[in-house]
């Protein structure tokens, strides 16, 4: 991937969604396209095309699991990178690796750093 990115983010929480969105844009020039569920949020990971998909862990109807289970899964969107973002403060490791995440962040995040961190985890640093 090339700066700027162009990410998709699947947040269910509207504020969350907004503040995220606007850390990315504002911190590190991101072209953010944001959706709040998962169904829809894979419609525009498939329309859009994006570097990564930053993804919430815990949502209703679809959670992050199955997002990127969906991606992993699919030829079309194998190849892009899903990180998870949770407030939880313990994860299934197993199961992240299981689905093909690169990695998570947790809530809350640092906004100054957290583009870096996305572009970390896509970049090789994610689970091992």
């Amino acid at each position: 991937m090339s700066a700027p990115y162009t990410v998709v983010l699947i947040e269910d929480d509207a504020d969350l969604r907004a503040l995220t969105r606007a850390t990315l844009q504002f911190t590190a020039g991101w072209d953010v396209m944001t959706a709040a569920s998962g169904p829809e949020g894979l419609e525009v990971v498939r329309r859009v095309r994006p570097d990564a998909v930053i993804v919430d862990l815990m949502m209703p109807d679809m959670d992050g699991y199955e997002v990127c289970e969906n991606l992993t899964g699919d030829p079309e969107t194998a190849g892009t990178p899903v990180v998870f973002l949770t407030a939880r403060k313990r994860v299934d490791e197993a199961r992240m690796r299981a689905v093909g995440a690169v990695g998570v962040i947790f809530k809350p995040f640092e906004p100054e750093r957290l583009a870096t961190q996305i572009q970390q985890l896509c970049e090789g640093s994610g689970l091992e």
